[in-house]
């Protein structure tokens, strides 16, 4: 088992700064959980706590229910891979992943073998007498990773681990990466700022904004249905189109050049004289002029080879993206019409910026 709870978990630092407030959240036996959130919303704070390189303001983390607060980072059986490798430079491959072993007076026999085995798990065999500064940086990756799972720990903690690999290693060493902690069968903690790869690493999602948890659930979840303004704005590439305006007697949106009914269930909404709506780009469509929906000019066009971006302007003077499938061309300026999808709407109070459909 290999449960990990946070409760009333805070962290403020001297000058009064709160990095972390009050997050309560139950990471479950072998799950990969992503914490995710803007810069400076407080998951790596959180990450560093949970192994014991930061000191804890309020609150309790737990590791199969073992309060840790005070137990040395050496004693939580975690393992950490920090976003720069922090390979030892002077040391060989062989030595940087053995290094852990030998500080808890591992057998040199044991040691060898798990060094070689876990080596040879993640192809990286052929390197164990090279120095860090001969490999490339998706080989030093593996070499961290390798450094962490060599010592068998309970948790693995990754700390934006492939941030500083380019695009198409960062996507191959993603998938190696959740099926090495599937058949590794441990739980893992893994903090990004890139919601790509939240959505797509992640067994559930932890949303963060200013410290706080926002939501809290599997990545589709939080996808189909954001809980916060924040959250829908945050999560998906390209990002949810906005538009403030007001409900009127719960049954239709209206702002300047829309006017868009809502569905059956909203009428119970009453009137809200501030409001969001928000679409997913792939929930507007293109109409012909002659149908109902929203008038808009192009700004450009990303043909993205099986889709196209559209970016347009909508005569109210509204920015907004269509996610459309095919490589489609419109020159810049020309005129488009696009709708949307009423069971993909999502609203939000215009007070508390919360979910209200």
């Amino acid at each position: 088992m290999a449960e990990v709870t946070l409760s009333g978990l805070s962290k403020i630092y001297d000058n009064k700064v709160k990095a972390v407030d009050l997050v309560d959240l139950a990471v479950k036996n072998r799950e990969f959980l992503v914490l995710v959130g803007p810069s400076g919303c407080g998951k790596t704070t959180i990450l560093r706590m949970i192994a014991g390189l930061e000191q804890i303001t309020e609150g309790e983390i737990a590791i199969d229910g073992t309060v840790v607060n005070d137990v040395p980072p050496k004693d939580r059986n975690t393992a950490m891979v920090f976003q720069n490798y922090a390979l030892y430079p002077h040391m060989t491959v062989y030595q940087n992943i053995s290094f852990g072993l030998k500080m808890v007076k591992t057998e040199k026999k044991q040691i060898d073998e798990r060094v070689r085995r876990t080596a040879q798990m993640l192809s990286i065999s052929e390197y164990l007498d090279r120095k860090p500064k001969a490999l490339s940086g998706g080989q030093r990756q593996r070499v961290a990773l390798a450094r962490a799972i060599v010592k068998s720990p309970k948790v693995f903690l990754f700390d934006e681990p492939l941030s500083n690999l380019d695009a198409q290693l960062r996507t191959q060493t993603r998938a190696e990466l959740k099926k090495l902690q599937q058949q590794l069968a441990t739980t893992a903690i893994y903090v990004t700022h890139d919601r790509t790869e939240a959505m797509t690493l992640g067994d559930r999602i932890a949303v963060l904004k200013d410290g706080r948890l926002q939501q809290v659930d599997e990545p589709l979840a939080i996808y189909q249905k954001p809980q916060t303004l924040f959250v829908a704005n945050f999560i998906g590439t390209p990002g949810i189109n906005i538009m403030e305006g007001e409900i009127q007697a719960g049954a239709v949106f209206v702002n300047g050049d829309i006017r868009q009914e809502l569905t059956a269930s909203s009428p119970k909404l009453g009137s809200i004289p501030k409001a969001f709506l928000g679409i997913r780009p792939e929930d507007l469509e293109l109409v012909p002029d002659s149908a109902a929906g929203i008038n808009g000019q192009v700004d450009f066009v990303e043909q993205l080879g099986g889709e196209s971006l559209i970016y347009l302007t909508s005569a109210g003077g509204r920015k907004m993206v269509v996610k459309a499938l095919g490589n489609l061309k419109y020159e810049t300026g020309s005129n488009l019409k696009v709708s949307l999808k009423p069971q993909a709407i999502h609203l939000f109070d215009g007070q508390t910026e919360r979910r209200i459909n």
